[in-house]
């Protein structure tokens, strides 16, 4: 019998009911049965500061750096925000960046799916993503890219409920975590 397969996932947005989340939840929903998931909450972590970064430094990014390093799979929703990926995504990747080649986030297998209430769903945000993940030296396999346009029409009742959308993803999602 395989152990199950373990996995964080990370919302970009703080809000408590932002579509980050659903689509999350959602993605979580159709992983493989008996997987493992858990939601990081990026809100937690201080302004990164090289001078709290230590041993003895915050112990949110103590306990956020363990759950990623005991994980299989890192899952990421991510809005985009003024052409690019928020800055309290962006905070949190910095602070589970380091120690720089030496992270956590190194050689993981992640994930991710971009979305907005426009018509090109946050691919903006996928360049800058996919670059401050390929510095993290995380493994990005090459998958056809999760982009979710208009998405406000796409959830109702707090569930990801266009099929287009969900079949699309699944099939996504399915193909990420076979490469695993």
């Amino acid at each position: 019998m395989t152990k199950p397969l373990r996995i964080v996932g990370m919302a970009g947005s703080l809000r408590a009911d932002s579509y980050c989340k659903i689509v999350l939840n959602s993605l979580a929903d159709m992983l493989p049965a008996g997987s493992e998931f858990v939601s990081l909450d990026i809100g937690e972590l201080p302004h990164y500061n090289q001078d709290l970064d230590s041993p003895v430094g915050p112990a949110q990014v103590h306990q956020a750096r363990d759950l990623i390093a005991s994980a299989d799979v890192v899952l990421m929703v991510v809005p985009e925000f003024n052409h690019g990926i928020p800055g309290v995504l962006k905070n949190a990747l910095d602070w589970l960046s380091r120690p720089a080649f030496n992270s956590c986030m190194v050689g993981k297998p992640v994930m991710f799916a971009t979305l907005s209430p426009g018509a090109l769903g946050g691919v903006r945000a996928q360049y800058q993503l996919r670059e401050t993940l390929a510095a993290m030296l995380c493994k990005l396999d090459p998958l056809p890219e999760v982009a979710i346009t208009f998405i406000g029409q796409k959830v109702s009742d707090g569930q990801l409920t266009d099929e287009v959308t969900r079949t699309f993803t699944q099939k996504i999602l399915s193909q990420f975590v076979a490469q695993i």
